[in-house]
């Protein structure tokens, strides 16, 4: 998929290895790292190996929030035209929106 970023942060976080373990830690940023590359790697939102660990819709637009490790997680958004709660899987461009790292958002 094409990934898109809300903003700098998030596309030096997901780019820059330094950046995702400097906020993240170590073990963390190496998970979230990965996803951005399993992201990268699949065809369509649906191909990620993993599934969001939840769904959420408004109308064509999706937030998609996928797990990175206890008390962290990623909120991506993703647009898909059906009727079906499942359109968000045919989606190829991501949104990379914010990470939640405990109590903290990064964006």
């Amino acid at each position: 998929m094409e990934p898109a970023f809300s903003s700098k942060f998030m596309r030096n976080l997901a780019t820059e290895p330094k950046e995702a373990y400097k906020h993240l830690g170590p073990e963390n940023g190496q998970v979230f790292i990965g996803l951005v590359a399993d992201f990268r790697a699949a065809l369509f939102a649906g191909d990620v190996p993993s599934d969001p660990m939840s769904v959420r819709r408004e109308g064509n637009r999706f937030e998609l929030e996928w797990f990175v490790a206890s008390g962290c997680s990623v909120k991506t958004v993703v647009a898909a035209k059906g009727n079906s709660d499942d359109a968000w899987k045919d989606a190829h461009r991501i949104r990379l929106e914010c990470v939640t790292h405990g109590k903290e958002i990064l964006a």
